[in-house]
């Protein structure tokens, strides 16, 4: 396992190989077990400068609930 982050001076070591993404910024409060950063078993390093599959979706599912409520809104308004 390589070392990818130090807390409190401790090394934080993965047990997977991979590129690291998402890792939290220097300074940042943490508290023991906390997810700091993620590791991409898959080793593209150009999938460090695109959005996961996973956030996608759940970015996709917010808007679409936005959108709906929105519309919603809407039409309360008019059969006021």
């Amino acid at each position: 396992g390589d070392t990818v982050a130090l807390v409190a001076g401790r090394p934080v070591v993965t047990s997977i190989g991979g590129v690291l993404r998402g890792l939290l910024a220097e300074g940042l409060q943490v508290r023991p077990g906390m997810k700091v950063g993620d590791v991409d078993p898959r080793g593209e390093r150009e999938y460090c400068f695109t959005i996961s599959d996973k956030a996608l979706a759940i970015g996709g599912g917010v808007l679409e609930a936005i959108l709906y409520l929105l519309s919603r809104r809407g039409r309360q308004a008019i059969h006021r």
